[in-house]
């Protein structure tokens, strides 16, 4: 790696980390922060809004979180990363479930793959930037605002006409003793069945939830075939997983990846 790459990539890294303290900040305020040139900061702010993890409005920089996504910079890069890894999972043909999930959502738009049928209960779908390459179906069902997931027996119905290949879902934790949990109840049915109805079962879950337990019940810890988590997580958390009965554990590395 050229060391002005290193150096480039640590400033947008830097420049994430200030904007997790505040609301916004201006260009020319970040310039004078980095001692760099306002040009200079604009091709930053550029790289990260293409990535989906900055907005600007008004001269004015803010972390992205349109979908419900978490603020924080260390969560949006743990995010992204999780969805970029998940993404790689779906190979031509598939037709996958997506549960409510944000980070599920988010692999959505990140699918290379050609003829892709997605199955989801998360209505925000319906806010990702097209076209998109996949074919998209919304299960309906009962929804409960300010929340997007859709469930209730409308779902269910969608959900067991078909027999997926991959499901790929978040969960609000996952631990040897009570497997994959959620800490509200109406979508641990829809997300059960999801696992029931299809053959590989993808768990995407920030590092912080693992060995957190919740309310709700959603299945053993041994269905999850793979977790894919952020490089957050420590050798014991890992080491967890594996205890729990997880068969495989991927951890994404959550870095600004290098770019012009």
């Amino acid at each position: 790696m050229r060391r002005s790459e290193t150096f480039v990539t640590r400033r947008r890294e830097a420049i994430m980390r200030l904007l997790e303290g505040r609301e916004s900040a201006g260009v020319g305020e970040l310039a004078e922060r980095f001692d760099v040139s306002p040009l200079t900061i604009r091709r930053d702010l550029d790289y990260l809004e293409g990535r989906g993890m900055v907005t600007r409005q008004y001269g004015r920089v803010t972390i992205a979180d349109a979908l419900g996504r978490p603020s924080g910079s260390r969560r949006v890069l743990a995010k992204k990363a999780i969805a970029a890894e998940a993404a790689r999972h779906v190979e031509d043909g598939d037709a996958i479930f997506v549960n409510a999930s944000s980070t599920a959502l988010e692999m959505i738009e990140l699918i290379e793959a050609d003829d892709v049928s997605v199955i989801t209960n998360n209505s925000k779908v319906m806010l990702l930037k097209g076209p998109l390459r996949q074919t998209i179906l919304l299960t309906g069902g009962t929804a409960v605002p300010p929340r997007a997931s859709l469930t209730g027996e409308l779902a269910m119905d969608v959900i067991r006409r078909y027999q997926a290949a991959k499901c790929f879902i978040g969960c609000s934790g996952i631990s040897a003793e009570h497997g994959l949990t959620s800490n509200t109840v109406p979508e641990t049915a829809v997300d059960s069945l999801m696992l029931e109805q299809s053959r590989e079962h993808y768990l995407l879950l920030d590092s912080f939830k693992i060995g957190k337990s919740y309310t709700y019940p959603i299945a053993p810890a041994h269905m999850a075939d793979t977790v894919i988590t952020d490089d957050g997580a420590t050798d014991e958390q890992v080491d967890h997983l594996y205890m729990a009965g997880v068969k495989n554990v991927i951890v994404a590395t959550t870095s600004i990846p290098e770019g012009a």
